[in-house]
């Protein structure tokens, strides 16, 4: 990268941004033109590390970038998991250390006088869809995010609300009963704990003492006497449940679901109309998140062309 008093030297040739989304069990990287092309792209696994370790191999990673193309920069979007708090994060138990991690400070150590955009990854996902995609023209919007954890964007034309706190939308911590003691001041996300990637892969663990992702799962059949079977009948329900009140709520015109579990579209549609239409007095029309799983990734790119 070429240099002139410390300062980046941008043109338009070579100038690109770089997109990167820490998610609960990856992160990906990806290089853009001021075009608008996908020049580069990489990913590591960072499932069971700790905040530290995760920086520093997403910096090793984000160098390779930039020599393997041999381009300048324009600027930084980063979409993380957790509620952006300033430069740290909160509301983040998927990865150790994740609130400890200063981002901003991280990456402008390696990359000085660039400008760097932050944002929630659920956030930066549906910018993503109003800007450019499944919610792009609509009044008001929703975008489901299925994955690790479980969250969703309210967008109303091309805005995404944030809430007093910037935790609009993370109803991980919804109540799934009244009658159950588990909330957030108990250390719980109720409906994130039954709904959620992570929290499938432990509710299995735990009925049957076998290691199985929440892909697997949604991928596989199961006899209806089964314990799994009744689960997936569980997380089905409270899900329709959950969405139906959200829709009630926020009246959304479309609904886009996105995240790791965008590719059972089909499969959750199947349940997820019928119960709309019959809780939702209008209800929204039902489709996949236009940049499907890489959501984020490409919502806080679409954010960061806005900014350069």
């Amino acid at each position: 990268m070429k240099k002139r008093g410390g300062e980046m030297l941008l043109d338009d040739d070579k100038g690109t941004i770089l997109a990167i989304d820490f998610g609960g069990t990856k992160v990906i990287a990806a290089l853009f033109n001021l075009q608008g092309k996908l020049l580069a792209k990489e990913k590591i696994i960072i499932a069971h590390q700790e905040g530290d370790k995760i920086v520093a191999e997403t910096l090793k990673m984000c160098r390779n970038l930039f020599f393997s193309q041999n381009c300048l920069i324009s600027g930084i979007g980063i979409s993380t998991i957790g509620v952006v708090d300033g430069d740290y994060l909160r509301l983040v138990p998927t990865i150790k250390d994740w609130n400890q991690v200063n981002l901003r400070e991280a990456f402008s150590l390696q990359y000085p006088n660039v400008p760097i955009y932050i944002e929630n990854d659920v956030k930066a996902a549906a910018y993503g869809e109003v800007l450019n995609g499944a919610l792009k023209n609509t009044k008001n919007g929703l975008y489901l995010n299925l994955g690790t954890g479980i969250a969703v964007g309210l967008t109303h034309g091309e805005e995404v609300m944030r809430g007093s706190h910037g935790a609009a939308g993370e109803i991980g911590y919804l109540l799934n009963s009244v009658e159950h003691n588990t909330s957030y001041k108990r250390g719980h996300a109720p409906f994130e704990e039954i709904a959620g990637g992570q929290g499938i892969s432990q509710q299995i663990a735990k009925k049957t003492n076998v290691k199985m992702e929440a892909k697997a799962f949604w991928n596989k059949s199961f006899s209806e006497e089964s314990e799994l079977f009744q689960l997936k009948e569980r997380i089905l329900n409270l899900l329709s449940f959950q969405l139906s009140n959200l829709c009630i709520l926020w009246d959304p015109e479309v609904v886009a679901i996105g995240g790791g579990m965008e590719a059972q579209f089909a499969y959750f549609a199947d349940r997820l109309e019928p119960a709309l239409h019959d809780n939702v007095p209008f209800p929204p029309k039902l489709v996949p998140a236009y940049y499907e799983q890489n959501a984020s990734l490409n919502g806080i790119a679409q954010l960061l062309f806005k900014k350069v």
